[in-house]
């Protein structure tokens, strides 16, 4: 069993003495691990950081087995992934969420384009409100391909699109304020940010932050619940 592919290393780490298992989202593969012989080796390591691409071929004697990946550079990004604390901890947000929610072995080509525009993103970006808006859209696309979009367009109770103010926390449904009113106290408030879509400036690190609050009850709810986990320690302290 053999495919070649591109992929975007999301989790390395040490396994055995020489070898390092690595997980990858490829474009046509979905996300993917294997070992990398002599992973640790100084002609190899250097390469093998989180948001590098790369053509990866896997290889195995059967499909089910654990195989092994054998790799060439397409794009090290170094230092310009790294290069301030934002940046960074955006980045290794959005590998511990892929690593956590993807499903191994089902291709999601366009979850895999949005990764790249959204590494591409942090590396370009020298705004930090912009930087942090394109990554909540990212948040709010991973959630809608894994299964679990939110259904914001229109109010699940009346059908209008209008006056859109609440949540449903059971459903991931927009409530209107005249149907939510009687029970707000059970409701998600609506982000501002998801009503009307803001201007460059109008970003704020509040209203995105009250965007990223919501989702981050949605992963909780679907994902890190179901398996008994909490979300990522990066993940979480983005918030603070």
């Amino acid at each position: 069993m053999q495919w070649t592919d591109k992929g975007i290393l999301v989790a390395i780490s040490k396994f055995g003495e020489t070898d390092q298992l690595a997980t990858f989202i490829t474009e046509f593969h979905g996300l993917s691990r294997g070992l990398i012989k002599g992973g640790i080796s100084k002609k190899q390591k250097p390469y093998l950081q989180i948001g590098n691409i790369f053509q990866i071929t896997w290889k195995s004697r059967l499909e089910e087995q654990l195989g092994f990946f054998s790799f060439d550079p397409i794009k090290i990004y170094g230092a310009t992934l790294y290069e301030t604390e934002m940046k960074l901890t955006i980045l290794s947000c959005c590998c511990n969420l892929l690593y956590d929610c993807m499903a191994e072995n089902h291709p999601n080509k366009k979850l895999f384009d949005n990764t790249m525009f959204m590494i591409h993103n942090i590396e370009t970006e020298p705004n930090k409100n912009i930087l942090l808006y394109n990554y909540m859209l990212w948040e709010k696309n991973l959630l809608s391909e894994i299964g679990f979009a939110l259904s914001l367009d229109k109010c699940n109770a009346t059908g209008t699109t209008e006056n859109l103010a609440y949540i449903s926390p059971k459903t991931g449904h927009a409530i209107c304020k005249e149907a939510g009113e009687p029970y707000r106290s059970k409701l998600i408030p609506m982000p501002e940010i998801w009503i009307k879509k803001p201007s460059i400036d109008e970003l704020s690190i509040e209203k995105i932050t009250e965007a990223l609050k919501v989702l981050s009850y949605f992963f909780d709810k679907h994902i890190y619940q179901e398996k008994n986990k909490t979300m990522p320690y990066l993940r979480r302290n983005l918030l603070k």
